[in-house]
């Protein structure tokens, strides 16, 4: 399963592809804002929106830890990071992406106030109580066992810690189109609906304090394109395959077959 989820998410280049469509828009390279790499550094629905909803969930400021998980290249946790003043990990099981998470952090001058490493969502390498909050942004439609995820979760999140969820949920039962963002094939994509997770947070003792479908933010997402496109986007990220992924994506919000939902749970 791992190896699956590595084999679609990894690919070569990511750093490259991103700095040479900056350097061709004319960007100063040795002046970079964090702001630019948004269209491609914030890999889930709403991006930079989506991104803003989950740090308003959490309440961390200086001196806080903050753990990212399924981190893709760093464009959440750089923006947690900015936008709180905590301290912040992320963790993602592509290496490609933690690789490139970290020279994108050093090239826009964030080296410092954040981190990454390879590691697994159902099996992280951090003591109990590590973290102030723990977030985790479009990872569990790759996961099967959403209780030994959320479990996971809370067990390094200190006790009354915020551990807050912002994934894709079903709203049907009728089959999604692929190839998918996070899968081409069905056999390695668990989408599940908010009830399921909520359930899951419950049974791995985490207490579900409110969920909040953004349908509206993905429904402007997939058909409000802004008027003068970013210089970077997610096909630079997933390479010329991620037009068919978004369509697909597109379509199956469209037709209401799935929605973004911010869930929060506080640990035990």
């Amino acid at each position: 399963m791992a190896t699956s989820v590595e084999g679609h998410y990894g690919n070569d280049g990511i750093v490259e592809r991103i700095v040479g469509a900056l350097t061709q828009a004319g960007h100063d390279m040795d002046n970079l804002d964090a702001d630019v790499l948004a269209a491609a550094d914030e890999f889930h629905i709403g991006g930079r929106e989506g991104t803003m909803h989950v740090a308003a969930a959490i309440n961390l400021g200086p001196g806080d830890r903050l753990l990212d998980v399924g981190c893709g290249i760093g464009g959440a946790a750089r923006f947690l990071a900015h936008s709180t003043g905590a301290s912040v990990i992320g963790v993602d099981l592509t290496p490609e992406f933690v690789n490139a998470a970290i020279q994108l952090s050093d090239l826009v001058g964030m080296g410092a106030q954040v981190d990454f490493e390879v590691g697994s969502a159902t099996d992280l390498a951090f003591d109990d109580d590590s973290f102030d909050a723990v977030t985790m942004l479009h990872v569990g439609m790759n996961i099967e066992n959403k209780v030994q995820m959320m479990s996971e979760l809370g067990r390094v999140c200190r006790s009354k810690g915020v551990v807050v969820v912002y994934d894709v949920t079903l709203m049907s039962e009728h089959d999604l189109p692929y190839p998918m963002p996070w899968s081409a094939t069905p056999e390695f994509s668990f989408p599940e609906p908010a009830s399921a997770y909520e359930a899951a947070g419950t049974e791995a003792g985490l207490e579900h304090v409110s969920s909040s479908n953004h349908y509206d933010l993905a429904l402007k997402f997939f058909n409000e394109p802004p008027a003068t496109p970013p210089p970077v986007s997610l096909g630079h990220l997933m390479g010329p395959r991620m037009i068919e992924m978004r369509d697909n994506a597109a379509q199956a919000i469209n037709e209401g077959l799935m929605s973004p939902v911010l869930m929060k749970f506080v640990a035990p």
